[in-house]
């Protein structure tokens, strides 16, 4: 028989809560981590996305601008527009700096520096088929070369603006802008190859014998 006997039962309460205390905290503490892991994931996976969203959207935009630039430089069928008194090939016009008819047009081109009969400083030639020629980095005048007739056709009989032709100069059609002198002109060379010009023709056009009396103006 065990001579040793306790005088007194120690109470173990609080070392059984201090115990199970501690158990609850690290079951808690288990729990929660992955909890606060998996929210770390969320995020990360949602901030790539949104990289890789951001990555797409600007390769698209940068396709779409070169897909367009790509139709510009169709110069046998040039765009034309009137805006705010203006007259605009491939959207661009005369006085527009160098760099935006690059930006519009493309890097494609070659620079010459000197042409019989012109002022220009240089002159930006793209594909042997369109000239813009710069006075003084403003774009002072265009020539685009091999032009489709037929296209031009339409656009001349759809224009509602002041037209009108020379038949004493080989049927050359014109539009024209009286408020900014600005001048479209388009021609047959020898060769049958339509040329069509951007330029300025003065305020005093109409006055030129040459241009059309008014049984030539269309409406």
């Amino acid at each position: 028989m065990n001579k040793y006997i306790p005088t007194e039962v120690k109470d173990l309460t609080v070392s059984k809560q201090r115990v199970m205390r501690n158990v609850v905290d690290e079951i808690e503490h288990n729990q929660v981590k992955p909890k606060y892991k998996w929210r770390y994931v969320v995020i990360t996976t949602i901030l790539i996305m949104i990289a890789m969203l951001f990555v797409l959207n600007e390769t698209f935009m940068e396709t779409e601008q070169q897909s367009a630039t790509k139709l510009q430089l169709d110069f046998t069928k040039p765009t034309f527009s009137e805006e705010q008194g203006l007259l605009y090939l491939n959207g661009v016009t005369l006085g527009d700096s160098q760099s935006k008819v690059i930006e519009h047009l493309g890097e494609n081109y070659s620079v010459e520096y000197q042409e019989d009969g012109s002022i220009a400083d240089f002159i930006l030639d793209y594909e042997g088929i369109a000239r813009f020629y710069f006075y003084q980095d403003k774009l002072d005048s265009i020539i685009f070369m091999k032009v489709d007739e037929t296209y031009f056709d339409n656009l001349f009989n759809n224009y509602n603006g002041f037209k009108f032709l020379t038949p004493t100069s080989g049927n050359d059609r014109y539009f024209y802008l009286k408020e900014t002198g600005l001048l479209l002109k388009a021609t047959i060379i020898a060769d049958g190859t339509l040329y069509l010009y951007l330029m300025r023709g003065g305020m005093d056009l109409l006055e030129n014998p040459d241009f059309p009396k008014i049984e030539q103006i269309l409406d």
